[in-house]
């Protein structure tokens, strides 16, 4: 078994702009990470390629939660689309 694990992807996302916020708020929160693929991010319509965050195995399950809590904040309140 290796001592280094594969980085885990925990998001991917169209820009390296998104990215790049989400792995700015995990490594503000402690959480190495790495961005893969900035040049590929929405290059063709027929062919988009995504950007990924990747962080160590061991920090996926910190960093999926710290993603959802940011998510949460960033929706507008009170439109849930209901009327």
């Amino acid at each position: 078994m290796s001592e280094h694990p594969e980085p885990v992807v925990i998001g991917a996302y169209q820009s390296e702009f998104e990215a790049n916020i989400v792995s700015n708020m995990l490594r503000n929160e402690g959480v190495p990470c790495e961005v893969s693929g900035g040049m590929l991010g929405g290059m063709r319509a027929e062919a988009p390629g995504f950007v990924e965050v990747l962080v160590p195995a061991e920090f996926a399950e910190r960093a999926r939660a710290l993603i959802e809590k940011h998510e949460d904040r960033s929706e507008p309140a009170g439109d849930d689309g209901a009327d």
